[in-house]
């Protein structure tokens, strides 16, 4: 038997360390999470867990840069006025549209009742709730710091080896990790609903 490379004896470790640091990550509150509350509520149960996936997916594609020595690349992006302004027009946006037309909406369908004997009118909203997570996870001003400094600590304490499998591997945990915890969130919120 040929002997096995180190870095893949590693690679378990990577990935367990990720999906920790990603779950346990993503449960402070943010725009995500409250978004995924409240699409879990309105029983848009697809819609809620596609948020969390585009926010997952940001995390990975962040982590991976940094986690894999690219985190220049990143910075370049991040650090740019246009994309930092595009993303918080976007926020304000999102967050005005909750406040005024789905509050709204929601006001109108209180008003309806039980007893309603025409089937609902389709939901009318943004359709595409994967890039509302792409674009609410990427909005996260303190994400690419976060990760950096979250993978600086665990590089340095011998905890995440470095390299760009071991990296790869761990941004994958992440994403895994973050994921996780918005299915969890999703469950939870669908769970505590059937009991009101």
């Amino acid at each position: 038997d040929a002997p096995e490379p180190s870095g893949v004896k590693e690679l378990p470790v990577a990935l367990l360390a990720g999906f920790a640091v990603g779950l346990f990550g993503a449960i402070p509150p943010g725009p995500v999470n409250v978004n995924i509350i409240r699409k879990a509520s309105l029983n848009q149960t697809r819609e809620a867990l596609r948020v969390g996936l585009g926010a997952a997916l940001v995390d990975t594609v962040i982590c991976g840069f940094v986690a894999m020595g690219f985190g220049w690349v990143l910075e370049k992006v991040v650090s740019n006025p246009w994309t930092r302004l595009g993303l918080a027009l976007f926020l304000l946006g999102s967050g005005l549209k909750i406040l005024v037309f789905d509050r709204r909406r929601d006001a109108e369908r209180d008003a309806t009742g039980p007893g309603l004997t025409a089937p609902p009118k389709e939901v009318k909203g943004f359709r595409f709730p994967l890039l509302v997570g792409v674009l609410q996870g990427a909005a996260n001003p303190a994400l690419f710091v976060n990760w950096t400094l979250i993978i600086s600590f665990l590089v340095g304490h011998r905890i995440l080896p470095t390299g760009l499998l071991a990296g790869a591997t761990f941004a994958v945990g992440v994403g895994i990790g973050v994921f996780t915890w918005f299915f969890i969130l999703t469950e939870l919120v669908e769970r505590l609903k059937s009991c009101l």
